[in-house]
């Protein structure tokens, strides 16, 4: 029987996203239920301790009750729909605050929905400004999914199937000024960084790096950009990253943990002399429902709790927390662990490779605590906690991580770095007779499969509704049996989960009477570059499983 989260699972990857639906399932995330602060429930009422943010969606958690009260207040005050006429008080009152929060340093702003479409926005007032056609930025980046955003970054994948991309776009190294410096030139209208570029692995700027690069741009006539969609509001310990970094952008892009996590909100900050493309082109930006007045009253309230003074204090704190802690573990797993990286309170730990990652988030979230990968760069688990996560939550949910590292690095063994994950094999060599490990195998084919719920079930289970096993969670696909000579081969029919999965156990008798059972256990998820990531997670749990099979087997067959 299907659980509930199958259901979803197979809805999600029939009708959305094939790829992400398998992978929520793999790893073991359940349906979401009600948040609050560090943690949400699942549908069966199991707590989760959130060491990442959602990309910085949920920098101030689950359901912050100020935010939750911003929200009910204008809700009650029936002041709901954009006019795009009239005076709009509280997106008036939002550019008025984040000008203040600039120190006036960047007094206009213009909101909009997300990311991307903020990033496009800072773009067109770089190129109007400057008259200059022509974009730096950085390896690595991510900047959004638009045409524009995917061109910054200029992944060879998106290039290869979405291409072509916008040509404007010349990609130097993070930190490197001297392949800055012989970029720029007179036809360059900005160069768009990250201050710390996220989804390539938590990569902070070397030191002084953001100072020679406004110094570069100034002497080159080009504007700086900065996208802080997720180090604004707090995260690097200041209000925003470039604060702590002694530089001011032309442009600022904010978004994510704008809306409180619960709204679309996005905006590009800029200054004076940039936002003159608005005098003479009035008609440059344009958004629907950017900068409605839901939106904005749940803006005006991250800004106030994000911007007090004891607030950024306790991020700093628990910010030198996390990089000692984090720090002290790198030192300890040194084969598991090639690099610790982070500011404030965003960090990453870079394992030594994908199914690693695949293998510490399973068991995180057997432990009860979320987190995940970078997105270009899945070797790094990111440590990414909501800022208002409590001293005894962030301590117990570090306490897991070490412990689950701890596993990780026992199991090195068998899941290690650059290993072969998919086809696993096993040999065993057994007293018995191979005649009578064939009838027992042909009786209870399953009897050696790891994915198996029951294995102890006869050839005369269904085939349609098979259940199965992947970690601690029950799931059904049609699976089918053949019984051979020399042993048995299950195989999962292609579904929403297994493009490919066979369990082949040949035995062969030995010159002593005995025999020999190899087991070799094939998959293919079909998940594209994630899929030594998630076998990671599947090799752990049909290691141990097997393990335990076998061992039982011999048990069974000496007590026969």
């Amino acid at each position: 029987m299907r659980t509930y989260r199958q259901v979803l699972a197979e809805a999600k990857a029939a009708h959305n996203h094939p790829t992400y639906a398998k992978m929520a399932f793999v790893m073991g995330c359940g349906v979401q239920g009600v948040g609050k602060g560090s943690t949400v429930l699942d549908d069966a009422g199991q707590s989760f301790l959130a060491m990442f943010d959602q990309y910085g969606n949920q920098s101030l958690g689950y359901s912050h009750p100020r935010i939750i009260g911003a929200l009910r207040d204008q809700l009650a005050s029936g002041v709901l729909n954009s006019s795009k006429i009239m005076f709009e008080e509280v997106s008036i009152r939002l550019t008025e605050r984040l000008a203040e929060v600039t120190d006036q340093e960047l007094p206009f702003a213009y909101l909009a929905n997300g990311g991307g479409e903020t990033i496009d926005n800072a773009l067109k007032l770089a190129r109007a400004a400057t008259g200059r056609p022509r974009f730096i930025s950085a390896l690595g980046c991510f900047h959004g999914k638009t045409f524009a955003t995917l061109g910054a970054a200029a992944r060879p994948e998106h290039q290869a199937s979405l291409g072509p991309l916008m040509a404007e776009f010349e990609q130097v190294p993070f930190g490197d000024l001297d392949a800055l410096a012989e970029a720029l030139d007179d036809s360059v209208a900005a160069v768009l960084l990250e201050p710390v570029q996220a989804e390539a692995g938590v990569v902070p700027p070397p030191p002084d790096y953001l100072r020679e690069v406004r110094r570069l741009c100034t002497e080159a006539g080009a504007l700086l950009v900065l996208d802080e969609m997720q180090t604004a509001f707090g995260r690097c310990g200041t209000f925003f990253a470039y604060q702590r970094y002694g530089i001011t952008p032309d442009l600022l892009c904010v978004g994510k943990a704008f809306g409180g996590g619960m709204l679309a909100l996005s905006a590009v900050l800029g200054t004076e002399a940039v936002w003159e493309v608005l005098r003479e082109l009035p008609s440059t930006f344009g958004s629907s429902l950017g900068g409605n007045p839901l939106a904005c009253r749940a803006g005006l309230e991250t800004i106030a709790i994000a911007s007090d003074e004891e607030f950024l204090a306790d991020v700093r704190a628990k910010g030198e927390r996390i990089g000692a802690r984090l720090s002290a573990v790198a030192d300890r797993y040194p084969e598991v662990i090639a690099e610790h990286r982070g500011v404030g309170m965003m960090h990453g730990l870079e394992l030594k490779d994908e199914a690693l990652t695949g293998l510490v988030l399973g068991r995180l979230i057997e432990e009860g605590v979320t987190s995940t990968y970078s997105l270009y760069n899945p070797r790094v688990l990111r440590v990414q906690p909501p800022l208002v996560i409590s001293d005894a939550d962030l301590e117990r949910g570090l306490g897991v991580l070490e412990g689950v590292l701890a596993e990780a690095d026992a199991a090195r063994g068998s899941v290690r770095p650059t290993a072969e994950l998919s086809p696993l094999t096993r040999t065993v060599p057994l007293a018995r007779p191979a005649e009578a490990v064939l009838r027992l195998l042909h009786e209870r084919p399953r009897l050696l499969d790891p994915f198996a719920r029951d294995t102890r079930a006869d050839r005369t289970e269904s085939e349609e509704d098979f259940g199965g096993r992947i970690g601690q969670d029950d799931v059904v696909w049609s699976d089918r049996v053949e019984l051979n000579d020399d042993g048995v081969v299950l195989r999962a029919e292609p579904c929403w989960l297994w493009q490919e999965l066979a369990r082949t156990v040949v035995v062969a008798p030995t010159p002593d009477g005995g025999c020999t059972v190899e087991v070799d256990i094939a998959w293919d998820t079909g998940s594209g570059g994630y899929e030594e990531m998630l076998g990671g997670r599947i090799a752990l749990f049909v290691q141990e499983r097997l393990a335990d099979l076998l061992a039982s087997l011999e048990k069974e067959l000496e007590n026969a």
